[in-house]
């Protein structure tokens, strides 16, 4: 079965959306209600956000693309982020995410007053920064310098070294989090960004997952979140991966970029068997060499009337929106898969003939 909504154990989670952290508070409304024709909020929307912080000059994911076109299409080359973010990155991404939290919160209690309040608070995971393996210098924790290469020592300390900042990072953040007392969400947990679990000779995600995985759950009784890529290997991982990695896992179909995915039945299948739940996933505007970005509406209206097909509309699911959903308030087109996306959410939602 897919991952279920309405999990207690995972905040009666519904819809997760990714966003930034560094909007305004009118840029966080149509994400948190559904805005009509006369641009007036009406019903609340998305009941649960991944944020992701906002730093400057330093890289807090894991790899970047230094080819010509996407993952399996050519000149397509993956290699670990040459600017690893360090401890001061890590601060200031703490700083921009209680700073985003905040702002999430006062314009949920800007729209209470006009749509009432919601039934519950709304859900937040945080982004977890990823240790990459290029950063030697990350500074001092505990009165040690970490170091997260295997320049100068074996694979098995980088690795712990990697854990030791991120159990600073959520210890930190945490810290922080209840010293501002946000009132109107419930922080739910954090979310690894790697969009898969990788070892190797100078890496080794997979005993770093299983430890911070426990850190979370039994000193903070806070989830673990991920969102991996289509791919037999991620596939594979989902296999028994609330056991091992994860509490909640979405599957990326990734039909919206790849030329030679054919449909979102596949994964969705595939999603289904592992208790995981699906991304939908949408873009206004991307910085990525996609060869199929003049398909973005025929394929989304896929995803959407997949839903119905496959019954993951009934399932907890993840959203991906590339660009500020707002953007789609501005143009008719857009304001009409915007209006899809809140039946969607709500279960409202009819298939329609794809264009």
């Amino acid at each position: 079965m897919y991952l279920a909504q309405d999990l207690e154990k995972i905040g009666f989670l519904r819809h997760l959306m990714l966003i930034g952290s560094s909007y305004e508070e009118i840029d966080y409304y149509p994400y948190l209600s559904s805005i009509g024709n006369n641009f007036e909020p009406k019903e609340w929307l998305f009941d649960s956000f991944v944020l992701f912080p906002n730093v400057q000059h330093f890289s807090l994911g894991a790899d970047i693309n230094i080819g010509t076109t996407m993952s399996g299409e050519g000149d397509f080359y993956a290699v670990p982020c040459p600017n690893p973010g360090n401890k001061e990155a890590w601060l200031t991404a703490i700083d921009s995410l209680i700073c985003g939290a905040n702002t999430i919160s006062t314009t949920i209690e800007e729209l209470s007053k006009i749509i009432g309040k919601p039934e519950r608070k709304r859900n937040l995971v945080v982004m977890l920064p990823y240790p990459g393996v290029n950063q030697c210098k990350f500074g001092m924790i505990n009165g040690e310098n970490l170091n997260f290469s295997v320049l100068g020592q074996n694979l098995t300390h980088a690795t712990e070294d990697r854990y030791i900042a991120c159990k600073w990072f959520v210890e930190t953040f945490m810290a922080q989090w209840k010293k501002e007392a946000i009132d109107n969400l419930n922080l739910l947990g954090f979310y690894w960004p790697f969009e898969t679990v990788y070892r190797g000779w100078n890496v080794d995600d997979h005993w770093l997952l299983k430890e911070i995985h426990r850190y979370i759950n039994v000193s903070y009784k806070k989830k673990l979140f991920w969102i991996p890529f289509w791919a037999s290997y991620n596939v594979h991982l989902l296999d028994d991966y609330q056991n091992y990695y994860f509490d909640a896992a979405f599957l990326q179909p990734n039909y919206m970029f790849y030329e030679k995915i054919k449909g979102v039945e596949e994964a969705a299948e595939a999603a289904k068997k592992r208790n995981a739940g699906i991304e939908m996933e949408y873009f206004l505007n991307l910085n990525e060499p996609i060869k199929v970005s003049q398909e973005r509406h025929k394929r989304f209206r896929e995803y959407l009337n997949g839903g119905v097909k496959y019954g993951y509309m009934d399932a907890a699911c993840a959203w991906f929106v590339g660009g500020k959903i707002g953007e789609m308030l501005k143009d008719p087109i857009e304001f009409e898969f915007y209006q899809d996306i809140v039946d969607f959410v709500h279960k409202r939602y009819k298939i329609k003939n794809i264009i």
